[in-house]
């Protein structure tokens, strides 16, 4: 039997016994998989993005041999916590995301309807994450072996696929329990990705041999990320012996996965007495959030953009994902990175104090996440349910919908740039630089630069998931290789040409020059500011040329294009 084609599940097990009951679980492993291949961001996030990490990461410590007698190089020492984000990212997130949207969807409750039994598809989905977990670090660790002349002891490969396989099947379980626990898939994105990244800074993944105080260590410490890293240093050692298992760490992370399989079985039962509440709630929520504000008669251009600039508010804070990555996460990093870099009063090489440096590249940060990322989403699923379709037929023109879209991300990154200057300035008591104000006027140029440049690129894509995923696909790499994260970087010739072709690179270094406290002048960098304003421009241009009112793909139909829905027919 199946169920429909967004809630199809394999079929029920017939006599056979536990063959029977083998065949059911690897269909059931096999459609999620196939259903994973059609959501581009989620394989971007957890495949492509721990590999693109290694490699920036590695590019920019080098790969300097350590040990002549052994060859042992630096990359030895970074692929255990590349290899570990990997395994996080392509089954705590993955699945974490993917089942909060089946059960927002009312995908799981169709589900339950079926004769397959639950255990069925808890553990299809767990499958799948266990495959997509062991593809990520498999591609890591294949990508040191080939380039970058990593060493895997042969004596320690049974202790590497024990520990990935006990990894993922405990975020996994996690990833299961936070889904069920968590009443929205924008909370559970914002929650899944979001402490995923921060306990990535202190599980010694993106701190390579930094230092941290002891209790942002001993917060490491308490969850199962930097245990996972451990062990894998404990395979990848080159130096020790036996067979490379670490019980200690191993036990830590078996007990957060069994912790995670009793809090998602408690949230099942409960899910399984649900009323379908939550699905008409969040129907009721895309209705009013369709809504536009009508007068009698016609409202002036003015009126029109200022209802736009409050409509692109309203829709991003309703967003919890939203908030995080583009207020919350950009702030706690400000706090977190110079913490765990040696403070907030130490200084950098050229006597810039570290806490105001990194202050001004986590507003930019913020901005291109709130413009470049989250505005265009927006506008991309309006297209996609049909609302700009509705709104073409209303008195509001495509000027003033794009330029108030606009306007209210640039609202929302300057509230962001403040509040980060005010705990900037709490925590590290800076002194007050003299370019401040150009500071903040070349964060207002970067904030539309970073919009309208999004706004071109929703303009290539066919949905909405496919716009993010391009998004953070090249914004997150982008912000390894243009100052974001890291001080000083020397990137070998191609990786920094590349950082110096796109704005956000000339954004961060306009920024911390104008906050700089020895800056002389007005602090603006006029040669930054006019690559912006030329990507400003071509994003304008691209985008009058190529704005739509409806996707000439997926048109109004809410679940994707035609030629996915004919597919879907076609498959049952």
């Amino acid at each position: 039997m199946t169920a429909v084609a967004d809630g199809r599940t394999a079929q029920a097990p017939r006599a056979g016994g536990h063959a029977g009951a083998v065949g059911v679980l690897w269909r059931q492993t096999r459609h999620e998989l196939v259903a994973l291949t059609r959501v581009p961001i989620t394989l971007i996030l957890s495949i492509g993005l721990p590999l693109v990490f290694f490699v920036i990461l590695a590019a920019f410590v080098g790969n300097e041999v350590v040990d002549p007698t052994t060859g042992i190089r630096l990359v030895q020492f970074l692929a255990p916590g590349m290899a570990a984000f990997g395994v996080v990212m392509a089954t705590f997130s993955f699945l974490a995301i993917g089942v909060s949207e089946a059960r927002t969807t009312g995908i799981l409750k169709r589900q339950s309807g079926t004769p397959v039994p639950r255990w069925v598809l808890v553990a299809g989905r767990m499958g799948a994450s266990l495959i997509l977990g062991l593809v990520s670090t498999g591609l890591v660790i294949g990508a040191g072996l080939v380039f970058y002349d990593l060493q895997v002891p042969a004596r320690t490969l049974g202790a590497l696929v024990v520990t990935l396989v006990l990894a993922s099947l405990c975020f996994s379980a996690l990833g299961y329990a936070l889904a069920l626990a968590l009443p929205s898939m924008q909370m559970t994105v914002a929650v899944a990705n979001g402490s995923v990244i921060l306990l990535a800074f202190v599980s010694e993944m993106f701190t390579f041999g930094g230092e941290m105080p002891a209790w942002l260590s001993g917060v490491g410490w308490f969850f199962p990320l930097r245990h996972l890293t451990a062990s894998l240093q404990e395979v990848l050692d080159p130096y020790g012996s036996g067979a490379g298992f670490a019980p200690e760490h191993l036990a830590v992370i078996v007990a957060w996965g069994f912790a995670g399989v009793v809090i998602a079985t408690l949230l099942l039962r409960r899910e399984r007495n649900r009323s379908g509440a939550a699905v008409a709630h969040a129907a009721k929520t895309r209705r009013a959030a369709d809504g536009v504000a009508r007068n009698d008669g016609v409202p002036s251009a003015a009126a029109l953009t200022w209802s736009q600039v409050g409509h692109t508010q309203s829709i991003l804070w309703r967003d919890w994902s939203a908030v995080f990555f583009a207020m919350a996460f950009p702030i706690a990093l400000a706090v977190i990175i110079p913490t765990v870099n040696g403070g907030g009063d130490a200084t950098m090489g050229d006597g810039r104090p570290l806490g105001t440096f990194f202050a001004s590249t986590m507003a930019v940060y913020g901005a291109a996440v709130t413009a470049y990322v989250n505005m265009p989403q927006g506008l991309a699923e309006d297209r996609e349910r049909g609302v700009l379709k509705r709104v073409r037929a209303t008195p509001l023109p495509a000027v003033p919908l794009l330029v108030g879209r606009v306007v209210g991300a640039l609202a929302i990154a300057m509230l962001t740039g403040a509040v980060i200057l005010v705990v900037a300035a709490v925590i590290y008591q800076p002194t007050y630089p003299p370019g401040l104000p150009a500071a903040v006027l070349t964060l207002a140029v970067a904030t539309v630069c970073f919009a309208v440049v999004g706004l071109a690129v929703s303009t290539f894509v066919t949905s909405a998931q496919a716009g993010t995923g391009i998004a953070l696909g090249t914004l997150l790499p982008l912000a390894f290789i243009s100052d974001i994260f890291v001080i000083g970087a020397e990137f070998p010739p191609v990786i920094n040409a590349i950082g110096w072709i796109f704005p956000l690179r000339h954004a961060a270094n306009a920024v911390t020059t104008a906050v700089d406290p020895n800056v002389t002048g007005s602090g603006l960098s006029w040669d930054h500011l006019a690559v912006m304003l030329a990507w400003t421009v071509a994003g304008a241009v691209v985008v009058a040329l190529r704005f739509r009112w409806e996707s000439t793909e997926s048109g109004s139909h809410p679940t994707g294009s035609r030629r996915s829905r004919r597919a879907a027919a076609e498959s049952d």
